[in-house]
């Protein structure tokens, strides 16, 4: 291996302060944690078609660098925006600063890569998704009435400026 390539590769894992973050690249793993995460849950068929687009970024939470997943966050990758597509953490390890962990890694991911904004949409009765981007820095600057169907209710949308 070159040292040119030494520098222009991306870790596939980071340590974090509670454990570990990895890349998802698994379909299948992607498919099992959102199930244990969501009641409507996304199929395996929908990760692997999306994870042939370009825009497509995953992460798996984990408590060591070798153990199973415990939480997940999606993104799309725009030049200048993430959008947030899906997070996840298993309910048995909610409430444990695992999601808080996943927000900070993509906020110091986006300043990293100089990415100046994050983007998501949240419904208005989930309070627990809210309180965790709230006290990551993000506010609201949209309501989308009537966006969501199952439970019905609106969605906050919700932005981070890095800085």
């Amino acid at each position: 291996m070159t040292a040119t390539k030494l520098i222009h590769e991306k870790p596939s894992i980071w340590k974090r302060s509670r454990g570990w973050i990895r890349i998802g690249e698994d379909p299948t793993n992607l498919a099992e944690l959102d199930k244990s995460c969501f009641k409507k849950a996304w199929r395996e068929e929908s990760f692997s078609k999306l994870m042939n687009y370009p825009w497509f970024r995953a992460w798996t939470w984990h408590a060591e660098a070798t153990s199973k997943a415990l939480a997940f966050l999606i993104i799309e990758d725009q030049s200048d925006l993430f959008s947030i597509l899906r997070v996840g953490v298993m309910p048995e390890y909610q409430r444990k600063g695992i999601g808080r962990e996943m927000m900070d890694f993509l906020i110091q991911l986006a300043r990293n890569e100089q990415v100046p904004k994050i983007l998501l949409e949240v419904h208005e009765f989930n309070l627990a998704a809210q309180h965790l981007y709230f006290a990551s820095g993000f506010c609201q600057i949209h309501l989308k009435k009537g966006y969501y169907h199952d439970p019905p209710g609106n969605a906050l949308v919700l932005t981070k400026a890095i800085s």
